[in-house]
């Protein structure tokens, strides 16, 4: 699943990703829209502008700004269940930065709470561990033994990258200061907070982890964290407003970079050398914006009805769901 460097040492490879012009990206020629699921809700229901999500064959659990948690049945579109518990009671969440799952469960990681909840797929609350030794929580994904978790404020004791057991307690560390280049505290004059998805699992014990701070991929294997690339702009685009990468992917040993510049999302398809496939403008008939990676799959959720223009009798359209499946 993972990228590989192929005969290039590891570590050692910078990549870069061009201004693609008037190019389109060729979204049917390296991916298959398996599923378009029209939402609908009255009332309450999620917005577009989402922080995070998870999806299994049957749901898509969507984490929006309002720190909403939506259950949607991708067979029929409805809403299902919601969750939006914000407060200091053993339940309640403080700020809901990012959300997960596995086979059994939902996860949800409070920044302003520094804890995990976890909910049964109905949302139903089973429990919370504390992570409070990490100054900053901001994104996580679940291992197969425990929990990685991204803290925006490494220091030279609890580094950028935590491992946890399932209670949430720390086995290792990973990109303290020291190892990051960064001399002292007295340097550090803010914190970007991440709230995007910056790891994708294999659920075998590999993470593939974003480090968005330079925009460095690092693997760990279950015990180690190595680095892989770096992945930067071209020369010409560097300094120029509005240039940086959202978020990367990784399957089938390949490597989907999706980035913004001038005209908006574009995306770099490299394979397993990195050696650039195929990069464009992500313009498609079908919208294709992912937001979240399980296995070889992709979610993308469109805006809502008034972008969309969709209209399904005896429903009210409120967003759209594409599931994609790498060829």
């Amino acid at each position: 699943m993972f990228v590989g460097c192929g005969k290039k040492n590891a570590g050692e490879v910078t990549v870069t990703f061009n201004d693609p012009g008037e190019k389109i990206f060729p979204v049917k020629v390296f991916f298959q829209l398996e599923k378009t699921v029209d939402v609908s809700g009255e009332g309450d229901y999620f917005m577009s502008d989402f922080r995070s999500a998870y999806f299994t064959d049957d749901y898509a659990f969507i984490l929006d700004v309002r720190q909403a948690v939506s259950k949607v049945d991708l067979k029929t579109g409805d809403i299902v269940a919601q969750l939006h518990q914000i407060g200091r009671g053993p339940k309640d969440y403080l700020n809901a930065m990012n959300l997960t799952g596995d086979d059994e469960h939902v996860y949800l990681l409070d920044l302003s709470g520094k804890s995990i909840h976890v909910y049964d797929y109905d949302l139903n609350h089973q429990a919370k561990f504390n992570v409070e030794y990490i100054p900053l929580p901001s994104s996580f994904t679940k291992l197969e033994d425990g929990f990685m978790i991204m803290n925006s404020a490494g220091n030279d004791s609890i580094g950028e990258f935590v491992v946890t057991d399932n209670q949430g307690r720390k086995k290792a560390s990973f990109l303290q200061h020291e190892e990051s280049g960064m001399e002292d505290d007295d340097e550090m004059m803010f914190f970007v907070i991440n709230i995007g998805d910056y790891f994708i699992p294999d659920f075998h014990g590999k993470v593939l982890c974003h480090r968005p701070q330079n925009d460095e991929l690092f693997l760990y294997d279950g015990k180690n964290l190595s680095k892989q690339v770096r992945i930067k702009p071209e020369d010409d685009m560097l300094g120029k407003p509005g240039v940086y990468i959202r978020q990367i992917f990784s399957l089938n040993g390949k490597t989907l970079v999706n980035y913004f510049y001038g005209k908006g999302a574009c995306y770099a398809y490299y394979d397993n050398n990195y050696n650039l496939i195929a990069e464009g403008l992500g313009v498609n008939e079908t919208p294709f914006f992912p937001v979240c990676q399980v296995g070889d799959r992709y979610m993308t959720v469109s805006m809502t009805d008034a972008e969309t223009e969709t209209e399904v009798p005896g429903k009210s359209v409120q967003a759209q769901i594409f599931i994609y499946k790498a060829k």
